[in-house]
């Protein structure tokens, strides 16, 4: 048994928010026509395909079919459950939820026993690291990474001791089953000995928390030589999407918010020192170059982000891609210059903290400037011809910027540094406009799509799919009978289930079942009824048609005959085909006087209908 939440305060929940407000907080929204239309956050897209219809308070991607009301766009934004989704929109609405006791569903279950899992695993961890001999490989190697003991307790570092068994031994012990310690990530299967064994083991453990400060995945740094991989994550699991989560978010989200800043660093380590250096806002990506989803996860909490990664070659060309990434998302980013040779953690415990926020990260450059002064790095600048090169390239740099006013003062500094007059860089800028341009006009019958859609003008025009007759016509009727009870009463009565295609037949079976119950006429609680995804995508993107609010009973009469028309089609080219096998069979008179029978028997069929 289990918390759970009645039907009534979930719809007082879902009424209380208006949807574009909780969508606008998360992705960028702009009106057009009746709709508001944005770049999907469930996909990576550069022209909107995402539509959120603020009169039906529901939204749905033509890119990639995600749709759904808002208490489904938190879930899924955020990564939670349907019941914790309810709970924290309750609590920012300020609606108070009773404690009632009904049973929780299997999945519920799964997920909460899971969560204890790794929660359970992370004090293990924890414990053998802090109070075991086991643990003294660990302790001494964060010693010599001036990690202090308090660091280590609330960042909850662990050690996974040098045994295939320790973990999967403790956690069945205490009647967890194989089947979910592997769901959780912590466990493999050797294929050829047929047993499981702990995924981590001789590490160094860091856990990894969702937004909600649960343990959802573990990083694990090794200490052996000839260990292939120095660190390793969890393997992706329901709740650890690795290019959706961001380390050390859950602890920083406060700090961020109230200093509007974010510092982004590429590991775990880099991140705990910076944090006992009082530098609280730091995050890091998980193994991996900075994703799409990252830099949106990031936007929702701040637009000021400072890049601090590795001064290496690796590290200043991922900081590269990580300002192209954060470009369309209209980021403010500054990069951290850090000396050759070293990361933030390097940095710090060799000057120190205080030196590592007034020197590094007070003095990060823009994007503009880093850019620039990366590109010094590949030519001779003592060399007259390779440094007038290198002023090109600057003034092209510059010329890509969207503001008059960052180009002015980005020219004003290339002319300041390498002596040049300003007359002369703006003449260069506008032979690479010039060039530019022709480029584009070599280029303008190449029409550029993104998920059938195309600007025109300042509104977005889908490219609508192409439906058949009968499918459209089915869509028809189920988006006026999810809206009108009565509508739906009128073709229960007329055409029933008889639906042509499977997925319309599914949910119209459910749309009867769900005014059968009582319910009113509300598109999301009926979403809310859709347990299958499938099935919430298509009832959205019906929902989502520009039909007439108040139908006819001549227009639904239109739409059923046109679906009743498919059974009578298949029936007649079934009996075309036995008309054609008697002719075949050397009986041209007989299979004549069937084919007048034939055409008679539709006809009375169709008076019938």
């Amino acid at each position: 048994m289990g918390h759970r939440i009645s039907d009534e305060v979930i719809n007082q929940v879902r009424r209380h928010f208006d949807i574009v407000d909780v969508v606008g907080k998360y992705v960028q929204l702009k009106k057009s026509g009746r709709n508001y239309f944005g770049l999907c956050p469930f996909h990576s897209e550069k022209t909107p395909s995402f539509s959120v219809a603020a009169d039906k308070q529901i939204y749905y991607c033509f890119g990639c079919g995600a749709g759904g009301d808002s208490i489904k766009f938190i879930m899924d934004v955020e990564q939670l459950s349907f019941l914790e989704t309810v709970e924290r929109l309750a609590e920012e609405a300020g609606i108070s939820l009773p404690n009632e006791v009904r049973e929780l569903t299997p999945e519920e279950v799964e997920r909460t026993t899971l969560y204890k899992i790794l929660d359970l695993s992370a004090k293990l961890y924890h414990h053998v690291l802090m109070n075991t001999p086991q643990g003294n490989d660990g302790k001494a190697y964060l010693a010599r990474r001036r990690v202090n003991p308090e660091t280590a307790q609330e960042f909850q570092l662990g050690f996974a001791p040098r045994s295939y068994d320790f973990l999967l031994s403790f956690l069945t012990k205490r009647g967890y089953a194989t089947s979910l310690i592997e769901k959780a990530g912590l466990i493999k299967k050797n294929e050829s000995q047929g047993i499981y064994r702990d995924r981590f083991y001789g590490r160094l453990m860091f856990p990894i928390h969702d937004s909600k400060g649960r343990v959802i995945a573990f990083g694990a740094r090794s200490f052996e030589e000839n260990e292939q991989a120095k660190y390793l994550n969890s393997p992706e699991t329901g709740m650890f999407h690795k290019r959706k989560q961001l380390y050390n978010l859950h602890r920083a989200k406060s700090s961020i918010r109230k200093e509007q800043n974010i510092v982004l660093a590429e590991g775990y380590m880099d991140v705990i020192m910076m944090w006992q250096e009082g530098v609280h806002t730091g995050v890091a990506t998980l193994g991996t170059a900075l994703s799409e989803d990252q830099v949106k996860v990031i936007k929702q909490h701040t637009k000021s982000v400072i890049i601090c990664y590795d001064s290496d070659n690796a590290g200043r060309n991922a900081a590269l891609k990580a300002l192209e990434l954060m470009k369309p998302h209209e980021l403010m980013a500054k990069v951290v210059a850090l000396p050759i040779g070293f990361d933030p953690d390097d940095y710090i415990r060799r000057f120190g903290g205080n030196s590592f926020q007034k020197e590094m990260i007070s003095g990060a450059l823009s994007s503009t400037s880093f850019q620039l002064e990366l590109a010094k790095k590949d030519f001779r600048l003592q060399d007259e011809v390779e440094r007038l090169a290198y002023i090109r390239k600057a003034v092209e740099l510059i010329s890509d910027l969207p503001i008059a006013i960052e180009q002015d003062h980005y020219l004003r500094k290339l002319a300041e540094e390498f002596q040049i007059s300003m007359e002369a860089l703006k003449e260069e800028q506008r032979h690479i406009r010039f060039r530019k341009k022709k480029q584009a006009w070599g280029d303008k019958e190449a029409g550029k799509w993104n998920n059938g859609y195309k600007e025109d003008g300042k509104r977005v025009l889908r490219k609508l799919r192409s439906y058949h007759p009968i499918e459209r016509a089915e869509m028809h009727l189920l988006a006026h009978m999810m809206r009108d009870r009565s509508a739906c009463d009128w073709v229960q009565d007329h055409l029933g289930a008889d639906f042509q295609t499977e997925v319309h037949t599914a949910l119209v079976a459910h749309l009867y079942s769900y005014y059968a119950e009582g319910h009113p006429a509300d598109l999301g609680q009926f979403l809310h009824s859709l347990n299958e995804p499938s099935f919430i995508h298509k009832a959205t993107e019906i929902a989502m048609m520009d039909v007439p609010d108040e139908v006819s009973e001549e227009a639904l009469k239109d739409y059923i005959n046109q679906v009743k028309q498919v059974p009578l089609e298949r029936e007649w080219n079934k009996n075309q085909k036995l008309v054609k096998q008697i002719e075949r069979a050397g009986e041209p008179m007989k299979a004549a006087q069937l084919g007048l029978e034939l055409i008679e028997q539709l006809r009375q069929k169709k008076k019938m209908r």
